[in-house]
């Protein structure tokens, strides 16, 4: 029964996606204790995959050894090329979030909505409602991070640092950067 207990709970969490579900969603649904679940999560093994808890969130990541070749994958995609503007919308997220579109909108003086969609789509950013907003908030997701080497957002170069390192992260952008506008 453990078994199928373990291949229910891999499938939630990988149906769940980046979001993780709460432990208290998991043990109804799998009609388990906390401890009883926490023993799943323990007993859980896979070559590529593990569960990460997050708070009293679980989730389904991969293991840090394939790092190497995730970034190898995400590199070779030359889809993942950002236009001018998408690459605009992608810094003032970085800088300022959580943002809303209306203020992206604001700050560039022109819809941003496309360059947005595109950035969700690619996993670079993600929407999430918050309680104390009517509008969505945008944040930059663990692929941005991955993307530009990154390990948490206060990487990201200010005017305080050098020159040469905030013109070698904005570089880096630029090569990410594609011919099309969104």
């Amino acid at each position: 029964m453990a078994l199928k207990q373990i291949g229910i709970l891999e499938g939630l969490l990988y149906t769940a996606g980046d979001e993780g579900l709460e432990i208290t969603q998991l043990q109804d649904i799998l009609d388990v204790s906390e401890e009883e679940l926490l023993a799943l999560v323990a007993d859980y093994e896979s070559p590529g995959l593990m569960i990460h808890q997050y708070g009293n969130t679980l989730v389904l990541t991969t293991k840090q050894a394939l790092a190497d070749y995730i970034e190898q994958l995400v590199k070779q995609q030359s889809n993942m090329k950002l236009s001018q503007a998408a690459m605009e919308v992608l810094s003032i997220i970085a800088y300022n979030q959580p943002v809303t579109r209306s203020d992206i909108e604001v700050i560039r003086g022109i819809n941003s909505d496309g360059a947005a969609k595109t950035l969700i789509a690619r996993g670079l950013i993600e929407a999430k409602d918050e309680d104390n907003s009517r509008s969505q908030q945008l944040y930059t997701t663990p692929l941005f991070l991955n993307v530009f080497g990154m390990k948490n957002i206060d990487e990201l170069p200010t005017t305080e640092e050098e020159e040469e390192e905030i013109e070698s992260f904005f570089n880096n952008l630029i090569n990410q950067k594609g011919d099309n506008n969104e």
